[in-house]
């Protein structure tokens, strides 16, 4: 699941993928990268994002949820705050 900016809500894979397959950013930097393990089968990761496409800037806060699975960590949830 994804929330996004605009009230975006993301709940179908099919979806998701969608919506990252777009034009990637041409430049961007994390800040503040942190990692909290939950249990040793899932953590969250939170950072702020600072990035530039097309000439247009974009800033948020984010945070990502992970899962193990037995073929590697999934994204589970992903929230992102505009700043």
């Amino acid at each position: 699941m994804m929330l996004l900016p605009g009230g975006i809500v993301l709940d179908e894979r099919s979806r998701i993928i969608e919506s990252v397959s777009g034009r990637p950013w041409s430049s961007y930097a994390l800040q503040n990268l942190r990692t909290t393990e939950l249990t040793p089968e899932a953590a969250i990761v939170t950072y702020g994002a600072v990035a530039e496409r097309d000439g247009e800037k974009y800033s948020a806060l984010m945070s990502s949820l992970y899962i193990r699975r037995t073929d590697g960590w999934k994204l589970a949830f992903h929230q992102q705050t505009p700043r």
